[in-house]
């Protein structure tokens, strides 16, 4: 009966020890996921803020391998004159590159970030410039 329960009891230390190590693999494997999204071309380490002259935060430009993403702190109005040129820039870099292409979020109308995806190390350049252009200069333009 001892080598009975000794079993059991080896066998629940077992499955507790397994639990234990799909807990930490999940947790690993969400800090990977987290350093990839966060990880950044040259350039853009941790990603870029843009802040109007009061240091109010305006917009936030993140990068990682295959994606650059524009967050607005407020939403942007999509008619905006560096909005449109940013739009314009990405839709003629994205008919120029196979692969690469933009969407765009928006919340009642407004704009509340633009995301590329399929960018590689020939157009991370060009994909930045003109989404840190359109920040730059609505921080310059931001007021409260």
């Amino acid at each position: 009966m001892s080598k009975e329960v000794d079993v059991e009891q080896l066998r629940e230390m077992i499955e507790r020890e397994i639990e234990e190590l799909e807990r930490r693999l999940q947790l690993l494997q969400m800090m990977l996921q987290l350093l990839e999204e966060c990880g950044a071309p040259a350039g853009l380490p941790g990603g870029r803020e843009f802040r109007d002259p009061e240091g109010r935060l305006v917009a936030k430009l993140v990068a990682s391998r295959d994606r650059v993403m524009l967050i607005f702190h407020r939403p942007v109005r999509e008619t905006n004159p560096y909005i449109r040129y940013a739009l314009r820039a990405l839709a003629r870099i994205a008919e120029e590159n196979e692969g690469l292409e933009y969407s765009v979020e928006k919340e009642n109308g407004n704009i509340k970030s633009i995301t590329v995806l399929g960018v590689t190390k020939d157009t991370v350049d060009d994909v930045t410039a003109a989404l840190e252009y359109a920040a730059m200069k609505l921080a310059r333009l931001a007021r409260s």
